[in-house]
This record gives structure tokens, C-alpha cells and sequence, in this order.
């Protein structure tokens, strides 16, 4: 069992159903991402269109028009009319370590008391580094070979995303409304560089995400709501690997084909709270939120991460959180501060009898190893906006923001094979820069977003499609956190990237 240890390389404990819904990026603070290691999540579900990308992604004091009907569902009653929206988006990781391209397409329409929204995406990811389909050192096995181990006509790097929402106002000032999100995945970003030495991963799986919200407009501005979500995350994963065998009757090395299945679950129940209302001054509002998660994962795939093994986990995520924004005549401003505390606990369970180092025996089932980590992240989120009139029916805007996500955790881990425990502190910082541009006409709105992250890393490919970052002799993990060095017996190591996102959205009203 100890050497299962260093082979069976548990993921990265973070909650991917978060990371699968773009909660980092697009669901804000209601899905709340639990990481343990400074992975790059790309951007790959930031393609939902946002009012305020651009301006560093406030979301506590100042209300997104565009995207607050997908968070709290009840928000759609906020819209009226009819209106079609689009948003392709482009997202890259330097180093040739992932990309790609989604095109989002949806409309909004209100009548009476009931309002409704529906969109559908497809997006296209990138192959990673150079252009031969191998993720890592070229396998001697021919492509035929490969094919025979993983279907290659079922490795598709195609994702399909539903989404629908249907609510009522029950009164002029209270709104009711439920949401329903799906996606068919076949491919999440970056997932191949975490296994070291294989030809192929072959993706599927899918995701499910259901929200009720309620809306409450509350007399001089005010409002309060809430937000109940459930998100249920499945992928499996089956990786492709070259096996050498000496064969004595060729007098040599034989390749063959070896098939690893792995699996990655998640369920999050989740709930958010927040309050706005204008200051004395109303054009100054000020806003709170509380969110709430209880994440379990079954199953957790075994990746080549330099992080401590695991074969499932749990975990209690919060956020607390205030914001204050400005809007007065052309100019927009805001500031969001969040503190995230976060309980989590991770465990490796022995497959078979296993003796521990004094002799006993551990039955099969025991955890071998425990791992507990206390989470104390920052947030904050700074965004300034002008707005330049053209015309009587035209203008220009101009946007700027940022967002600083400060991770740090305290781990304690126990070993019942060595009969050991220690301890360990680590830290990193990840910076966003966004900034915007919009032009708005009588009848169309037409916005340019984009946004750029760093402060992670991923193992995978130099500008020249090389290989980096896959043994001790790599780059350091970035981020200053101590993780460079005493985690390199794991596997991978990382190099830093950076994730820059660019997006087009275009907002037409039919009537």
C-alpha cells in the first residue's frame, strides 16, 4: 500500500462539479471552488455574457443585467420585453496548455407576470501542445494500437450546454423562479497534462445544475434574495497508457495497450443570500452576501498532481462577504470584499489487507490516510467604468477592473500505514485583469470584454511544443506558497501560465 500511495496520485481536492459550472468565473460566489494546489482553471466556462466582466466582475453592490437571471434565477423578472442575446467567447493558456472556443446563443422574454429564458452553447476545445494527438513523450505504440485501446472515434473535444429558466412575479414586488442547466461534456481543459506518460484520455460525462430563486424589491431600493442550488457533476475518464514487456521469444521490448478507468464525482447543495440598498446618497449602493456549500465527492480521479493522494472527500464552503459601487453620470465604480473559510477533508481507503509499519493489519476498507485542511481565502474585486456619449441614441464605454483571489490552507494529515502525522501551511495569490469596451445603439447593444489571470500553473508545453514541467528538474510551482520541493515525489510539477479570455457579446430587443 505505500507504494499504492505514490502511484495512485489523488486529484487535486477541489470541487470540479464548481470548476465545471465556471463557479470561479461565471456563477460568482453561489458555487464555491475548493482548490488545494495552484491549478489554472482556464476560463472554459466563462462564456456566459456579463455586464460587468470588464469591471473586474462586481457582483455584490451593483446588479449585471446579464448575468444575474443565471445566477439567481428570480432576476429575470428585472428583464421586460423580448430580447435575443449571443456571446462567443475565446479562451487561451500560454504555453500551449489549453484553449478554445464557445458560442452561447440564447433570448429572454417577459409578459405579464411570467418571464422565461432559454440559451444553448456549443463550444470547441483546442488539442494541447503540439499537433499530434499525444499528450506526453511519443508511445511506441502505432496509432492503430492506441485506437484499439481507446475508441479515437469517441474522443471528442465537443461540449453541449442547455439552459432554461421559467418565473413569475407573484407580486409587483416579489418574483419566484426555477432554473435548469445541462451539459454533455466530452472534454474538460488541461485534464490530459495531469496523466504522466499517456496517449490518450477519452472524456464523457455530464453535468446538471437546478436553482430556485426568490426576489424581493423591497420600498426606497432595496432588495433581498435567495438562492437554493444543487449541482450534481459526473466524468469519467478512461487513459490510454504504453506498457513495454519483454517478450523471450522475439528477444525484445513489446508495447502493449493498457486502459486505466477512472472516475470523478460531485454533488453540491448550496445556498446564497444577499441584501442591497441605496446609501443616503442613492447613488451609492452598498450590498452583503452569505453563501453556503456542502460538497461531497465519491469518487476523485487519480491524477498525476502534485498533491497529496485521495480516493474521495467532503467539504463545508462559505462566503461572507460586502461591496459598494457608485454609478453617477458617466462614471461606474465598485468595490466587492469576500472571506471565504472553507472546511475540508479528503481520505485514501486501503483497496486489500494492508500491514501498517508496526506489523498489524489494516482490513480492506480502513482509511490509510487522512487528510483535514482549514481554508482561510480572500476575495476582492475593484471595477471603474465611463460612459462617452456618441449621440442622442448612441454611446461608448470604457471599462477597467481587477480581482485578487488570495488562497491560503493549514493541512493535517494522518498516516496509518507509517503511523505518522504532520502538518504543513501553504499559500498562493491569482490576479485578474479585465477591462471592457461597448458600444451602444438604438437598437443593439455590442460589448468587447476580456480578461487575464495569472498566478496558476499547469504542467504541458513550451511556445515551441516542447515538453515541460513533467519531472524534479521542472519549473517551481508559482505562487511563493512552499509548494515547490518537498511535493515533487507526487508526480507532476507545474509551470505558471496564464489564462487570458476574450468575448463578444451582442444584445438585440425584437419588441
Amino acid at each position: 500500500m505505500g507504494s499504492r500511495r505514490l502511484v495512485r496520485l489523488g486529484a487535486c481536492w477541489m470541487a470540479l462539479s464548481s470548476v465545471a459550472l465556471g463557479a470561479p468565473s461565471v456563477a460568482r460566489a453561489q458555487l464555491i471552488s475548493v482548490r488545494s494546489a495552484p491549478v489554472s482553471d482556464g476560463g472554459q466556462f466563462a462564456f456566459l455574457p456579463s455586464a460587468n466582466l470588464g469591471l473586474g466582475g462586481l457582483s455584490i453592490a451593483l446588479a449585471d443585467s446579464a448575468l444575474d437571471p443565471f445566477t439567481n434565477p428570480a432576476k429575470g423578472a428585472r428583464l421586460s420585453g423580448t430580447r435575443l442575446f449571443g456571446a462567443p467567447t475565446f479562451f487561451d493558456v500560454s504555453r500551449k496548455a489549453g484553449g478554445g472556443f464557445t458560442l452561447p446563443i440564447g433570448a429572454s422574454m417577459s409578459n405579464g407576470a411570467w418571464f422565461t429564458q432559454v440559451a444553448v452553447a456549443i463550444q470547441e476545445l483546442n488539442h494541447v501542445g503540439n499537433d499530434n494527438d499525444l499528450i506526453f513523450a511519443p508511445s511506441p505504440l502505432s496509432a492503430t494500437d492506441v485506437s484499439a485501446a481507446v475508441d479515437d472515434g469517441k474522443l471528442s473535444r465537443q461540449n453541449r450546454y442547455v439552459h432554461a429558466l421559467l418565473g413569475r412575479r407573484l407580486t409587483s414586488q416579489t418574483s419566484l423562479a426555477a432554473s435548469v442547466s445541462w451539459w454533455a461534456l466530452n472534454m474538460i481543459d488541461g485534464v490530459e497534462l495531469y496523466y504522466q506518460g499517456s496517449s490518450r484520455v477519452r472524456q464523457h460525462g455530464d453535468a446538471l445544475d437546478l436553482r430556485l430563486g426568490v426576489l424581493r424589491e423591497l420600498p426606497g431600493g432595496q432588495s433581498i434574495e435567495a438562492t437554493a442550488v444543487h449541482n450534481r457533476f459526473g466524468m469519467n475518464q478512461d487513459v490510454a497508457f504504453t506498457d513495454l514487456f519483454w517478450d523471450p521469444n522475439q528477444r525484445q521490448m513489446v508495447p502493449i495497450a493498457r486502459v486505466a478507468p477512472n472516475a470523478d464525482r460531485a454533488d453540491t447543495w448550496g445556498l446564497h443570500l444577499a441584501y442591497t440598498r441605496p446609501l443616503t446618497d442613492s447613488t451609492w449602493r452598498v450590498g452583503a452576501i452569505l453563501t453556503g456549500n456542502r460538497i461531497s465527492q465519491p469518487r476523485l480521479p487519480a491524477y498525476d498532481l502534485p498533491e497529496v493522494p485521495a480516493d474521495a472527500g467532503r467539504a463545508q464552503a462559505y462566503n461572507v462577504g460586502g461591496g459598494i459601487s457608485r454609478s453617477t453620470g458617466p462614471w461606474t465604480m465598485g468595490l466587492d470584499a469576500i472571506y471565504e473559510p472553507i472546511w475540508s477533508r479528503t481520505w485514501v481507503r486501503a483497496a486489500e489487507p494492508t500491514e501498517a509499519r508496526d506489523g498489524t493489519m489494516l482490513d480492506a476498507g480502513t482509511n490509510t490516510l487522512d487528510n483535514r485542511f482549514r481554508f482561510t481565502n480572500g476575495i476582492a474585486r475593484v471595477g471603474l467604468g465611463a460612459t462617452m456619449p456618441l449621440s442622442e441614441t448612441q454611446s461608448l464605454r470604457f471599462e477597467a477592473g481587477g480581482q485578487l483571489r488570495a488562497i491560503r490552507y493549514h493541512l493535517e494529515q494522518s498516516d496509518a500505514i507509517q503511523q505518522s502525522r504532520s502538518t504543513s501551511t501553504q499559500n498562493w495569490n491569482e490576479w485578474t485583469r479585465s477591462w471592457g469596451l461597448s458600444v451602444r445603439f438604438a437598437s443593439a447593444d455590442v460589448h468587447y470584454r476580456g480578461r487575464l489571470t495569472t498566478g496558476a500553473g499547469r504542467p504541458g508545453f513550451d511556445d515551441t511544443g516542447g515538453i515541460i514541467a513533467v519531472d524534479d528538474r521542472a519549473a517551481p510551482v508559482p505562487g511563493g506558497g512552499g509548494f515547490g520541493g518537498g511535493f515533487s515525489q507526487f508526480g507532476l510539477r507545474f509551470a505558471d501560465v496564464s489564462a487570458i479570455t476574450h468575448q463578444i457579446s451582442v444584445s438585440v430587443p425584437i419588441r
